[in-house]
């Protein structure tokens, strides 16, 4: 297959108001790409200010979409919208998404399943319905936007490393299933970045774990991002320490001191 070109490439990203997905939206332009960009509601004044930047500095054509994916039928309604202003998406960038912070059996069902609804099923609908045509034109890129949380139990959040854990298991299996097609999943895994997703959500100002993972800068996470999907890294994860956390010595660490290490790690430090 030949190599896969940006410029001029039509780019969907949810959750692009803020933190990772507001800096992969600034890549994409810098890149040429032109940019189709979701948010929620809320942060609709947000976006369109954003978008009009972003088309003014590198001259690529912008559109926003104002859409709750949480909402049970978010992710059709984002890909009806899309469809009827574009012919067609070249590269999908699931984003959006949020973390709670605290036990289990304490954070409410109702914010929980908010999570879910919005970190697993959003990723999992949108994929599945922009997939097919990418297929059929035998081009296109999906970026999952995961987490290192993905590779083991999160002990404060379990939701949140539940739903990372199935978006990656479901991209690397697609990714597997298209070989060949002309279109490949990939998945970015950060560590911890300093983005809204933990302002909010009872997440505590400091945790045991940054001293090993520190806090990642956003905009440094979206370049080195889109150079790995450039270079066509199926999974990245960034930084040395954070790859070798979570892509070799989770290996060879047992699971119940994996378990124990995650719940003094990602406890709150005074």
């Amino acid at each position: 297959m030949g190599k896969f070109y940006l410029r001029g490439k039509n780019v969907l990203i949810t959750g692009a108001s803020s933190g990772i997905g507001k800096e992969l939206s600034q890549c994409f332009a810098q890149e040429g790409s032109n940019l189709f960009l979701g948010c929620h509601p809320s942060e609709k004044d947000i976006l369109i200010k954003w978008a009009n930047e972003l088309q003014d500095r590198y001259a690529v054509k912008t559109v926003t979409f104002p859409i709750d994916l949480s909402e049970e039928k978010g992710p059709e309604n984002l890909y009806q919208r899309v469809k009827r202003s574009v012919d067609r998406i070249d590269v999908l960038v699931n984003n959006a998404g949020i973390l709670l912070y605290g036990n289990f059996h304490e954070i409410s069902l109702d914010r929980q399943e908010l999570l879910v609804r919005l970190n697993l099923v959003a990723y999992f609908k949108l994929m599945r319905l922009f997939l097919p045509q990418m297929v059929e034109a035998k081009v296109g890129r999906i970026l999952n936007v995961v987490s290192a949380a993905a590779f083991q139990p999160t002990a404060h959040h379990a939701t949140y490393g539940a739903s990372k854990a199935f978006v990656q298991s479901l991209s690397e299996a697609v990714n597997q299933e298209i070989k060949g097609t002309g279109v490949k999943v990939f998945t970015l895994n950060p560590s911890y970045t300093n983005t809204p997703i933990l302002k909010g959500g009872g997440f505590p100002d400091r945790i045991w774990w940054y001293k090993i993972s520190g806090l990642s800068d956003p905009a440094a996470i979206a370049r080195k991002g889109i150079k790995a999907m450039k270079r066509e890294k199926e999974v990245y994860i960034p930084g040395r320490i954070n790859w070798f956390v979570h892509s070799v010595l989770i290996r060879f660490v047992p699971r119940r001191l994996t378990n124990f290490i995650s719940y003094w790690g990602l406890r709150a430090r005074s």
